[in-house]
């Protein structure tokens, strides 16, 4: 997550991640509500798809729920990326180089 932060903040894209809205380990409503509104206030949500983790597959939903552009980034070629979440995504990219390219 630091890796994609710091490669799009450095091309100018202004992110925030859910480390920069306090999340920790186990979570707490605040940090819920927080990632939300995070979510809502956004134009184009970036998920971090190697791993599969449950919190960044209901961001998913949720983003594409309010009609947000969603674009994936999975670069975990030993694992296969589901079709559901892939068809999610309006776009799935392979690399941090391809990534700033999108958005």
């Amino acid at each position: 997550m630091r890796e994609v932060k710091e490669g799009l903040s450095g091309a100018g894209v202004e992110v925030r991640t859910p480390l920069d809205i306090g999340y920790v380990a186990g979570g707490s409503a605040d940090v819920f509500e927080a990632d939300l509104r995070a979510i809502r206030e956004c134009d184009t949500l970036v998920a971090i798809l190697d791993g599969h983790d449950a919190g960044t597959m209901c961001e998913i939903g949720y983003a594409r729920a309010l009609g947000k552009r969603v674009v994936g980034i999975w670069t975990d070629k030993e694992r296969r990326l589901d079709p559901f979440v892939r068809w999610l995504c309006d776009e799935v990219v392979t690399s941090l180089e391809e990534l700033r390219k999108k958005v």
